[in-house]
C-alpha cells in the first residue's frame, strides 16, 4: 500500500495514465468478447432481413461487405441517404419512397444469390 501512495504522491500523471490505459483495455476487451460471442451464435448467421436491421448488420450476418448489401438495396451510402441516425431498412425505404416490402424482397432474393456468386468465383 505504501508503494501505491508513493506512486500517487510523486507520479500522479503517470498513475492516471496507467489507470486510464487499464480502463480502456478492459472496456475494449469486454466489447470484443461480447461481439465475438454474439456473432459466433449460429442464430445470428444468415438472418432473414427485418425492418430494424441496418445494411452493416446484414453484411455481418451474411459475411458480406456493406457495399455488396448496399448494391442489393440499390443505394450508395445508407448514412448519407437517411441523414442523422441509424440507416435501418425502414428508414431507407422511407428515404427512397419505396415500400419496405420491396427492400425486403430484394434482400431475400439478392443475399443468397450474392453468396452463391462469391462461392462460385475461384479463389484469388
Amino acid at each position: 500500500m505504501n508503494r501505491l501512495r508513493y506512486l500517487w504522491g510523486h507520479h500522479k500523471i503517470a498513475s492516471l495514465g496507467f489507470i486510464l490505459a487499464v480502463a480502456l483495455s478492459l472496456f475494449f476487451g469486454a466489447r470484443f468478447v461480447s461481439r465475438a460471442i454474439y456473432w459466433s451464435d449460429p442464430a445470428h448467421l444468415h438472418q432473414s432481413p427485418e425492418e430494424w436491421m441496418t445494411p452493416g448488420y446484414i453484411a455481418r450476418s451474411w459475411h458480406l461487405k456493406i457495399e455488396e448489401v448496399d448494391a442489393i438495396l440499390g443505394i450508395e451510402d445508407g448514412h448519407a441517404l437517411v441523414g442523422d441516425g441509424r440507416p435501418t431498412l425502414e428508414r431507407i425505404a422511407k428515404a427512397k419512397g419505396e415500400p419496405l416490402q420491396n427492400l425486403m424482397r430484394k434482400l431475400s432474393l439478392g443475399l443468397p444469390k450474392t453468396i452463391a456468386d462469391k462461392e462460385a468465383r475461384p479463389p484469388q
